[in-house]
């Protein structure tokens, strides 16, 4: 998969937001804490784009699986 530029929403916080970041690190994407509550992607607001909306739900899911 590529190396993605994600961006967590500044609502995911506390320990596991950081072991979630650590977790997509790992994955090879480069991962930061967002200033607002969406969560992107390459720039792009998931909330707005619906491939981008499942990508981020199925890294959440392999996530939470691990």
């Amino acid at each position: 998969m590529e190396k993605l530029d994600i961006e967590l929403g500044i609502d995911a916080t506390g320990d596991e937001t950081e072991q979630y970041a650590e977790w997509l690190r790992a994955q090879g994407h480069t991962v930061k804490l967002g200033t607002s509550t969406g969560t992107y992607i390459n720039g792009v607001w998931t909330s707005t784009d619906e491939e981008l909306s499942e990508l981020s739900n199925k890294f959440w899911n392999s996530y939470c699986e691990s």
